[in-house]
């Protein structure tokens, strides 16, 4: 490995080690109420970071979409969801914020017909792509009771977490060590199928050792059986990656390396990336449960 490669290699691991000692804490303390609220706030700003950092993709492409606009009603559409976790008559809340965003994002327009089909339609895709699944995680941090008993949001979003990530860094070593063969070279050049399909076996093997611990130290409010632990990670290993290649399909489209320039990270989005596909399948297999 290249000392260039390994200075990126010692960033990513700083940078990734202090965002996951800050997350563990969230979601360590995610019960009180005041935590709870810094939650929202954080999802908040990741939601509207991200959205923002999408709209200058848009831009490469000459595409004007309202930035500002696009950033507020991400903020305001995982607050609406936090707002209905916790105010349960208002469930419906999220989807009022999605159908106030259409109406507006048309209403600016009315005075610039001009591409007026293509800022719409990205704007609103903007906020569903990024914002509609960061609230989720919301959602998986606190979920329905499982068959009337208690689930506990914390062991899930960790879980969702961890076999996540775990899918992105068995495919990033074990593709830069021994992938030969592409996965999608017009998309990431780099990333090969033997990458992706360590990956894939990572994300299983972490969702069965989060069975086993769920079993062992829970105290029952982990529910996740064996079975059920193979296919979602199975689910999550393949979905992880997608989200990956969807995000470097933006990009590329965009003729840009990266969404957004951060020390050890190429950006919000290329963070979340992953998270954007997967949270949306661990908080529905919650709600059916």
């Amino acid at each position: 490995m290249s000392l260039k490669r390994m200075a990126d290699l010692n960033r990513r691991l700083i940078v990734s080690s202090v965002v996951g000692i800050a997350v563990a804490a969230l979601i360590a303390f995610s019960s009180n109420s005041a935590v709870s609220l810094v939650l929202m706030l954080v999802v908040a700003a990741l939601a509207g970071i991200g959205v923002w950092e999408y709209a200058q993709l848009a831009l490469e492409k000459e595409i004007k979409p309202r930035a500002r606009l696009m950033v507020i009603f991400a903020a305001m559409e995982v607050a609406a969801f936090y707002a209905s976790l916790v105010f349960v008559d208002f469930p419906q809340l999220p989807v009022l914020v999605l159908a106030c965003a259409a109406i507006v994002f048309f209403i600016v327009h009315f005075n610039q017909t001009s591409n007026a089909l293509a800022n719409i339609a990205v704007q609103f895709f903007g906020v569903c792509y990024v914002a509609v699944p960061l609230s989720l995680l919301l959602g998986v941090l606190y979920p329905f009771p499982h068959h009337g008993a208690t689930q506990e949001g914390k062991w899930w979003l960790a879980y969702l977490i961890v076999v996540t990530k775990i899918t992105d860094v068995g495919a990033y070593f074990v593709g830069r060590l021994w992938g030969a063969h592409k996965l999608a070279p017009s998309l990431s050049p780099k990333k090969t199928m033997e990458g992706a399909i360590a990956g894939l076996i990572c994300a299983v093997l972490m969702s069965i050792g989060m069975h086993f611990l769920g079993v062992n130290f829970s105290g029952g409010t982990f529910h996740l059986t064996l079975t059920e632990s193979v296919w979602l990670g199975i689910l999550i290993g393949i979905f992880g990656q997608v989200g990956d290649l969807a995000e470097s399909l933006l990009k590329r489209d965009a003729v840009v390396k990266d969404s957004h320039t951060l020390p050890g990270l190429g950006g919000i989005l290329a963070m979340v990336d992953s998270l954007l596909l997967t949270t949306p399948i661990v908080y529905f297999f919650l709600c059916m449960h």
